[in-house]
């Protein structure tokens, strides 16, 4: 991981390069990382260059409106999250602004490809049409399929920011990105209207998603707080396993449990009680 990030700082050529690549997560990461080194206009020109082949196979009929969209949304959400992270070093406005970009960037890609969940059927019966039954059954209307996206696309950009700003905490200030993340605390008032709409979607079976969106920089906290406190109690690295496998078999209650965490912490602020106590 060092020497991938040491390649990728040594020239905006070889970031350029890697970007382009399209790997999952590596290349998203990689504009994160140039983004929050070297500030917008050179995140800007990375980004530039990561979408054009993707623009110019969508004109030229190679790519679909939706995969385009999807692309351009990724990459904007961790752009922007880079910039508000790097001029603010507050990572629940990052995660703010990047999840609202990302909820942009598919609202943006439903209405330019005629819909999410037309867009999504027309490909699976281009592919084969096997799975257009499922799809159908999984999401029953737009806003669910649209939701769902969002979702998806929050956490994927998130997971890009994250390793981008681990990079940089290891190749200029090591141990920095620990500290950071340890001390991510939601503002009250934001978590307490973040919990209210995640309940009130939850009673609506078309928006279950979209609370989850609205939730997921809460959610991202009570990780935070989780992972401050095994480290403060020095439990090691089995209950943070136990807690990312737990997110993947069971995730909605496990969001609501964290969520709730972090909502309390933006209370009482957790931290500072058990400094206080010792």
């Amino acid at each position: 991981m060092r020497a991938l990030a040491e390649f990728i700082m040594r020239g905006r050529v070889r970031a350029v390069l890697i970007t382009m690549v399209g790997i999952p997560l590596i290349s998203p990461a990689a504009l994160a990382l140039v983004s929050l080194r070297r500030g917008g206009s050179d995140g800007l020109m990375v980004l530039a260059w990561a979408l054009l082949p993707v623009i110019t196979a969508s004109m030229s009929g190679h790519v679909s409106p939706l995969m385009t969209g999807l692309a351009i949304s990724h990459l904007g959400a961790v752009f922007c999250g880079a910039l508000v992270l790097r001029s603010s070093r507050s990572w629940s406005a990052a995660l703010v602004v990047l999840t609202a970009a990302a909820a942009a960037g598919i609202l943006g890609t439903a209405h330019f490809s005629g819909g999410m969940l037309q867009s999504l059927l027309q490909a699976a019966e281009e592919s084969g049409g096997g799975q257009v039954a499922q799809l159908q059954q999984i999401f029953g209307s737009e806003p669910l399929a649209t939701g769902y996206l969002c979702w998806v696309s929050a956490i994927t950009a998130t997971l890009a920011l994250v390793l981008g700003r681990y990079w940089q905490a290891m190749l200029y200030n090591p141990g920095g990105f620990r500290r950071e993340f340890h001390l991510l605390r939601m503002p009250l008032p934001l978590a307490a209207a973040g919990m209210l709409v995640w309940v009130y979607c939850l009673l609506t079976q078309d928006y279950v998603f979209w609370g989850a969106v609205v939730a997921f920089p809460i959610m991202v906290a009570g990780i935070a707080l989780m992972h401050w406190l095994v480290a403060d109690k020095g439990w090691g690295r089995g209950p943070l396993v136990a807690l990312y496998v737990m997110l993947v078999i069971a995730a909605l209650p496990l969001a609501g449990f964290l969520c709730g965490l972090a909502l309390i912490d933006s209370w009482i602020d957790i931290r500072g009680r058990f400094s206080k106590n010792r």
